[in-house]
């Protein structure tokens, strides 16, 4: 703690005097993006010294560009450095950065009911060890979007399963007799998105990246099939355009915007952009969950991204900062974010609130993330970055024909396995 000149007399003066001393203020600083949380940042960092007098707290603005905070993280934390106190990690680098001791566990700070009201998927990507690293702020996801006004054309209800897709697509293809109307499309690029792309339709198959006994799970007979159906779905059903494996999210967003898609699988930040007055699919299109396979309708199949707070491991001030992050994560805290900044929480029981009962779009968002499965960055922390990269490369291979899906998670199988030292 760092005390001016006035300060050090003031001290002086009344230890000299006899005079009982105030505990010494708190200086905390906080860094998250300005467009990560809207105007929930100033709003909750005033409700919270306000109920904690003596207790300061600088917000220290960073990009909102993940990998440019990621690096302005990593320079500080790897330098020991006491500040920021708090910031805001993406969900895929929780487990990384807990791996590498520069999270401080959360559990002697937060009470278990508090744990236990986070989304227990997403708090399993900052949970290591059985230690809680981070907790989680907002939550976004891949979801369906569908063409409601093409469905309803041609009497196809909201389709839940892939199959189900893959009718309805060839249905309204056939019926429009468009040739620039495709079904489906997504994000199936050589990027994070893709491996996230593949979570879904393999957790919809029943399938784990891990198994029970935690041996990489890749390759399982439920996986393989889920995969053999996105190749499918390029070279039996033709139901995507040749371009797909080029997208990107803005790539088949703008397609699907366009009138030529049916369908869409792709994050929630895609809404705004479609719903907007000019868009040429407002008011024609709705979302679900990401569908799952007829014979595994309780798969989990909704990937989850998103973001969480977590305590600096050397911060001078550990118990105001964790305080910080439960006041952020609050039930009353999250409640006025979905509310007033459209944001998702990421507890459970915010869902059930009168209020958000009537905000139609968050109660939706929260019935897909109760289906939502994380990618494996805990279990694999430092490591994650290789593992992803293996798997976007395999994958790619098996929609590209250039090994069969079995040959391709084989090899991404034993892969991850030698990175992981098994």
């Amino acid at each position: 703690m760092k005390f001016g000149v006035n300060g050090a007399v003031a001290i002086a003066t009344a230890i000299g005097l006899g005079m009982p001393l105030a505990a010494p203020a708190q200086e905390l600083v906080m860094s998250i993006g300005s467009r990560g949380y809207g105007g929930m940042v100033e709003r909750n960092i005033e409700g919270f010294t306000a109920a904690n007098p003596g207790t300061s707290v600088e917000w220290l603005k960073v990009s909102d560009v993940p990998g440019d905070s990621r690096k302005l993280y990593v320079t500080g934390l790897m330098a020991k450095s006491p500040t920021p106190d708090v910031f805001a990690i993406d969900v895929i680098w929780a487990g990384e950065f807990a791996q590498r001791g520069w999270l401080e566990p959360l559990n002697d700070y937060l009470s278990a009911d508090t744990i236990a009201a986070y989304n227990p998927s997403f708090l399993s990507a900052a949970t290591v060890d059985g230690k809680v690293f981070a907790a989680p702020l907002y939550v976004d996801g891949t979801h369906l979007f569908y063409r409601s006004d093409l469905l309803e054309k041609y009497g196809i209800p909201v389709p839940k399963t892939w199959e189900e897709v893959i009718a309805a697509s060839k249905t309204v293809m056939e019926g429009e007799g468009n040739p620039q109307l495709y079904g489906f499309v997504s994000m199936w690029a050589k990027i994070e998105g893709l491996f996230m792309n593949w979570l879904s339709f393999t957790g919809g198959n029943g399938a784990s990246f891990f198994d029970a006994d935690g041996n990489v799970a890749v390759n399982s007979p439920e996986s393989i099939a889920a995969t053999q159906t996105m190749v499918d779905m390029i070279y039996k059903d033709k139901i995507v355009p040749d371009s797909i494996l080029t997208m990107k999210p803005d790539d088949a967003r703008t397609l699907f915007q366009q009138g030529r898609a049916v369908f869409l699988m792709v994050q929630d930040f895609v809404y705004a952009p479609l719903s907007a007055p000019d868009s040429p699919v407002a008011g024609k299109f709705d979302f679900t969950r990401n569908p799952y396979f007829a014979a595994h309708p309780e798969g989990y199949s909704t990937a989850m991204g998103g973001w969480l707070l977590a305590v600096n491991a050397n911060s001078e001030n550990k118990e105001a900062a964790a305080k910080l992050v439960e006041y952020f994560t609050s039930y009353e805290a999250q409640l006025t974010a979905a509310i007033d900044e459209n944001r998702a929480p990421g507890r459970t029981d915010v869902y059930a609130a009168p209020e958000m009962q009537q905000a139609s779009l968050l109660k939706k968002l929260g019935e897909d993330y109760a289906v939502g499965v994380v990618r494996p960055s805990a279990p694999t922390g430092n490591l994650y970055p290789r593992v992803s990269e293996t798997m976007q490369t395999e994958i790619t291979n098996a929609l590209h024909r250039e090994k069969t899906v079995e040959q391709a998670l084989n090899d991404a199988a034993a892969e991850i396995n030698s990175i992981l030292g098994k």
